[in-house]
């Protein structure tokens, strides 16, 4: 579990709470049931309809990734890559296989395997471009999704603040002052509502998607590379050091697996 966005996420909603609870006004006047079911079954409505039913699931499957520690496995995949292009290069095309069978990362695997397969390079670098490019359109898709949300929630918002003003002005004439004021503040909720899930909740979201996927893509690219390479039958440690230099662009070089360094003093 993520903890920094778990303290963040709850530090902004005890801020709300606790200017509300010490507000001088009635805390009661903060709770709108009906325009909080416009603001959030208007959203869910709209996207519904704006979007197709899978993409929707799949954002929803995802979202609960985002409140955990990202964890990426681009070291070990790298570390599985250059394993097999030493066997690849120095052993027996037998012993490249059972590297093969090892490698836990779906792309890298079919990019080997196709290497092994005789596919030629521009093959093999169509096919892995290929599903990058389903990676980037899914992955780009569902953060669409949250910024329509984000874009939906303060219109229905407003949409509800209407409703209530519509009904305010239809009994005007039976009300009193007090009467009004309450009805009209009640209206007005349902815009507060709508801007606060946009900003604390959808768009927030929509900003960690786009970033977990851009470093997702960042390193099935580097990947991809290093699958060229290894088809070029490239010494490991070329391989290796075309990576790290890649990678480092993208955050702090790690410790380099252990084995590596005897593939370079070989």
């Amino acid at each position: 579990m993520n903890r920094s966005i778990i303290f963040v996420f709850l530090g902004g909603s005890i801020l709300l709470f606790g200017i509300i609870i010490l507000s001088p006004w009635n805390v009661g006047a903060f709770f709108n049931i009906p325009g909080l079911i416009v603001v959030i079954g208007g959203t869910l409505a709209a996207t519904l309809i704006s979007r197709p039913v899978s993409e929707v699931q799949a954002l929803w499957r995802r979202v609960p990734q985002l409140f955990r520690k990202e964890a990426s496995t681009i070291n070990n995949d790298i570390e599985q890559l250059l394993q097999f292009a030493e066997r690849y290069r120095f052993s027996s095309p037998r012993s490249a296989e059972r590297a093969l069978a090892a490698i836990s990362s779906p792309f890298l695997s079919v990019g080997l395997r196709q290497t092994v397969e005789g596919s030629s390079p521009e093959d093999l670098s169509k096919s892995l471009q290929w599903r990058i490019a389903g990676v980037r359109s899914q992955e780009n898709a569902q953060t669409q999704i949250m910024y329509s949300m984000a874009t939906f929630a303060p219109a229905f918002g407003m949409l509800g603040t209407l409703f209530g003003l519509v009904h305010m002005l239809s009994g005007i004439g039976d009300s009193g002052l007090n009467e009004i004021g309450g009805s009209m503040a009640f209206a007005m909720l349902t815009t507060v509502y709508g801007i606060v899930a946009a900003n604390l909740v959808f768009k927030p979201l929509a900003i960690k998607l786009e970033r977990r996927t851009g470093r997702h893509l960042m390193e099935m690219t580097a990947l991809m590379e290093g699958i060229l390479q290894v088809h070029d039958k490239r010494h490991p440690t070329l391989i290796r050091e075309t990576l790290e230099s890649y990678y480092s662009h993208f955050q702090a070089p790690e410790p380099v697996p252990s084995h590596l360094t005897l593939v370079k003093a070989a």
